[in-house]
């Protein structure tokens, strides 16, 4: 712990999904934000670098608060008393809401207003409603935010919280399940966060979850949209995902290579355009200013470029002979 409490990141702390999906993007980025305790940025041994900039937590307040009122319908089992249960939702939105307005730092200059992200958490809220009706998703154990903790060896702890795990008595039949506010599905989701979760679990229990699967909460069940083809399709409210031994043999691995990297210390940079576009510290990173002022040198002309085309890069994929059975 660092002397104001908060946790500092080391060797032996569980690794998490977004960790690992982040330093695979740019480990420098994760040394920046999580810091590193035999690593001082210059703000005391082991403590993060400060953010250039505050950035406005609008998009993250109604993800947060339409997971905290879900959380609340299973944790506390509201859903055995359905008559009036979509109105006591809605008040407890509302109450969930002004707490993280209150909490968190938004900017109103460029944020919708107040009465909006409101909205689309109350509308979020009951189209859960009408997800969960529609997709059964009740079970002899139904648990939000359950904190999921294996290891990979005996040295490398991973950890996560799925949103959602149902499960029936017997320990089988387990759907595993993770809510998403995006204004388009798949646009920023990554089908491995849910396999992370599958490997969590069955590293816990022995179990490989039967479903796995990502809800939208503005695509509720019943809602009719136009697909990419141009077809009117009703919506069901969540989008399944695929998931192999072999797929979460793959993620130890991967989370194996990550956990070596960070234990000897290699957190370089890795700007890329893609990888940068939404990070905190890229005005202040000397690797991504250079990279942008050697694309802006070399930019072809629009014409050469539609002439050219552009590439496009790829990535390999790791495997590890992990002991599953």
């Amino acid at each position: 712990m660092d002397p104001n409490g908060a946790r500092v990141a080391n060797s032996d702390s569980p690794l998490y999904w977004s960790t690992l999906s982040s330093f695979e993007n740019c480990p420098q980025y994760i040394l920046w934000s999580k810091g590193w305790d035999t690593i001082d940025l210059g703000y005391g041994m082991g403590k993060k670098k400060p953010k250039p900039v505050k950035d406005s937590k609008e998009h993250a307040v109604m993800g947060i608060v339409i997971a905290a009122v879900s959380e609340e319908l299973y944790n506390s089992e509201l859903y055995k008393h359905p008559a009036g249960l979509q109105e006591r939702l809605l008040a407890l939105t509302e109450q969930k809401f002004k707490y993280e307005i209150e909490h968190n730092y938004i900017d109103w200059r460029t944020a919708p207003p107040k009465a909006d992200l409101l909205k689309i958490c109350k509308d979020g809220v009951v189209g859960f409603l009408k997800t969960m009706k529609h997709n059964r998703f009740l079970a002899p154990y139904s648990k939000a935010e359950v904190d999921l903790l294996g290891w990979v060896d005996k040295w490398k702890p991973v950890g996560g919280r799925p949103d959602l795990i149902l499960r029936q008595e017997d320990g089988t039949g387990v759907t595993i399940l993770d809510g998403k506010n995006s204004k388009e599905k798949g646009k920023y989701t990554d089908p491995d966060q849910l396999r992370w979760y599958a490997l969590l679990y069955y590293l816990a229990y022995g179990v490989m979850p039967e479903r796995l699967g990502f809800l939208y909460y503005r695509y509720p069940a019943g809602k009719e949209t136009v697909n990419d083809k141009g077809e009117i399709i009703t919506e069901t409210g969540v989008d399944w995902v695929s998931c192999t031994r072999e797929d979460i043999k793959g993620l130890a691995h991967r989370a194996v290579e990550a956990k070596k990297a960070m234990r000897k210390e290699k957190f370089a940079a890795n700007p890329t355009p893609k990888g940068c576009q939404f990070c905190d510290y890229q005005t202040v990173c000397p690797e991504r200013i250079a990279q942008k002022a050697a694309n802006s040198r070399n930019r072809k002309p629009k014409e050469d470029i539609l002439a050219t085309g552009t590439a496009v890069e790829g990535a390999p994929s790791g495997f590890m002979d992990l002991d599953f059975k």
